[in-house]
């Protein structure tokens, strides 16, 4: 292919990519249509490009929270006034972990609830699965 036969490619291939975003017009369209019906290769070109607006597509997230700008600027000032990075540790541990306790206390809650239905009687014993057992019979248990 020759220099004007490439940048009539490349130029194809600029109008291709803006089909997808822009309405292109009467011009652009015939001109398009016909750059495709002829070339195999922009035709192959095309389907690629679709594949991968699709994968993007449903890759991405469809929309932030309320104020997703602001709540991320706001981080960004903060980080830049912590003055170690012992400080920064610190606060992201502490964001993560106020999930996990979440979590774990209701998953707490719910075992408690749990015990509390399947016992005999209202105890202590009962609501935590707690049994009375010695010294001398856990060392008898079977390992295995």
């Amino acid at each position: 292919m020759d220099k004007k036969g490439k940048d009539m490619y490349k130029k194809i291939v600029k109008l291709l990519y803006r089909s997808f975003d822009d309405d292109l017009n009467q011009k652009e369209k015939k001109q398009l249509a016909e750059a495709l019906k002829n070339s195999e290769e922009l035709r192959q070109e095309k389907e690629q490009i679709l594949a991968q607006r699709q994968v993007v597509s449903k890759s991405a997230t469809r929309s932030f929270k309320p104020f997703f700008a602001e709540r991320v600027m706001s981080r960004i000032k903060t980080l830049g006034e912590k003055e170690s990075s012992v400080d920064v540790f610190y606060e992201s541990f502490k964001a993560v972990f106020r999930h996990v306790a979440i979590a774990g206390a209701v998953i707490l809650l719910a075992l408690f609830i749990y015990n509390l239905g399947i016992g005999e009687i209202l105890s202590a014993e009962e609501a935590f699965y707690a049994v009375d057992v010695t010294m001398e019979e856990v060392l008898q248990l079977p390992l295995f």
